[in-house]
């Protein structure tokens, strides 16, 4: 029985592992010339820098072991995360993360508004609720909404939130019973989803991780070999890929993004676009420091987010991330409105004269390095009825034995140990009834 992959990002390359150790006969094709996908520390002169925030935490226990059991050097980090807010005064506050928490910095008419809002969604709450922008209002109230969750999430996502499902924040925000909600914000200090808190990130860079992956994968793995057509003959799978090479499999695994696969298949029952699929294509810009600079007011943090008229919704910085890597910071714009149609000398631009009009950066002379690399794909947004759709197109393939995998893949909003908690699902998956 052979396996081909689909990326040679976390998701392929674990599963590749799993597999190869196993004795299988497996090959992954990445369109790329370089393996990891989002998964990727980049270098501009010598800054080293992430495609955004890559925290290594979890609340499974045994993704958890499975980091801690890679032969890497970790750094172990306490998460410092602020939330940048212009009072009506014009003053700039910088808030603790999450929101919830940093209310109690907020000015007094501010704080006032969110805290009464939250008790009156508590006190009004509906069982049901449609979709995202509706379960903000319920669950977080108005003064929640109005200062930080409608102008974030209408600043991050390339849709309308009515568009999408409640299934974003599912699993990731809980609102605190109102006793403890007005006890963190008027008494004691505690910290936010905690389960966050404590994460470790690889002292080399991120891409650590898929070198580790990947070491004993040379063999199996074929770069610039974007796959663009499957055909199913008999009871296997034809892959062609661009450069002419072809690969006749009895599994194949996906890790491309689902929207783009189903392009390139012709399947009975599934249609070539479906419009219930969204997401974010999304711009990382590096602003590397030169010598004896930082970035100021949120030097010690690890990242922050952004809420209001400036093209970034959230800034990462590296050197906060390992003690080895020089100050630099990288801004992630979504690809909408106006962005969309900047050009990349343009959208750097826009980030520097932000960071400087912010206080983040004293001036353009404080900067020695700047880099920018878009991504396509980088947010799957789960839209409302996303599911019944998805499920279906699952079912058909699977029954073919094409199967999805990872975060573009499975078409699931999940961090880096949803990826790899879903690879290790559906080894078990193939291992019991198909290989």
């Amino acid at each position: 029985m052979k396996t081909v992959i689909i990326g040679a990002g976390l998701a392929g390359l674990q599963l590749a592992k799993q597999l190869s150790e196993l004795g299988k006969k497996v090959v992954v094709l990445e369109k790329e010339t370089q393996i990891g996908g989002l998964c990727r520390t980049n270098t501009t002169g010598h800054f080293s820098w992430d495609f955004g925030v890559h925290a290594i935490y979890s609340r499974n226990d045994n993704v958890m072991k499975y980091f801690h059991s890679l032969p890497v050097h970790y750094e172990s980090l306490k998460r410092n995360v602020n939330i940048f807010h212009t009072g009506n005064n014009g003053k700039t506050y910088l808030l603790e993360y999450p929101f919830e928490i940093g209310i109690r910095n907020l000015p007094l008419k501010d704080k006032i508004e969110c805290i009464y809002g939250y008790i009156a969604a508590h006190m009004n709450r509906k069982v049901d609720y449609v979709n995202f922008e509706k379960w903000i209002y319920n669950y977080l109230g108005t003064g929640i909404a109005r200062h930080f969750m409608i102008p974030y999430n209408h600043k991050i996502w390339n849709c309308d939130l009515a568009e999408i499902s409640e299934a974003l924040v599912n699993q990731k925000i809980e609102p605190e019973p109102v006793k403890d909600f007005l006890s963190n914000i008027l008494f004691k200090r505690r910290v936010g989803r905690k389960y966050q808190a404590d994460f470790i990130y690889p002292k080399e860079g991120i891409h650590q991780i898929i070198n580790c992956i990947a070491k004993d994968l040379t063999n199996h793995i074929r770069v610039g070999a974007g796959v663009v057509g499957l055909t199913r003959d008999g009871n296997q799978w034809t892959v062609l890929t661009e450069s002419g090479l072809k690969e006749v499999a009895d599994i194949v695994v996906s890790t491309m993004p689902l929207v783009e696969l189903i392009k390139i298949i012709n399947v009975k029952g599934i249609e070539k676009k479906y419009s219930i699929f969204k997401w974010n294509d999304t711009a990382f810009v590096m602003v590397g420091l030169k010598r004896g600079h930082n970035f100021k007011i949120i030097s010690d943090c690890h990242w922050a987010f952004f809420k209001e008229n400036e093209p970034f919704y959230r800034v990462t910085l590296m050197n906060n991330f390992s003690m080895d890597f020089p100050p630099a910071l990288v801004a992630e714009i979504t690809h909408k409105d106006h962005i969309a149609g900047m050009s990349d000398a343009g959208r750097i631009d826009a980030v520097v004269s932000d960071l400087i009009r912010k206080g983040i950066i004293d001036s353009e002379d404080a900067i020695a390095e700047t880099d920018i690399k878009s991504m396509q794909h980088t947010y799957p947004i789960p839209t409302v009825g996303l599911n019944d759709i998805k499920y279906y197109i699952k079912g058909i393939l699977e029954r073919q034995n094409l199967f999805l995998l990872g975060r573009n893949g499975n078409w699931d909003y999940i961090n880096m140990d949803g990826v790899v908690n879903n690879a290790q699902t559906l080894l078990k998956e193939l291992l019991e009834t198909k290989i």
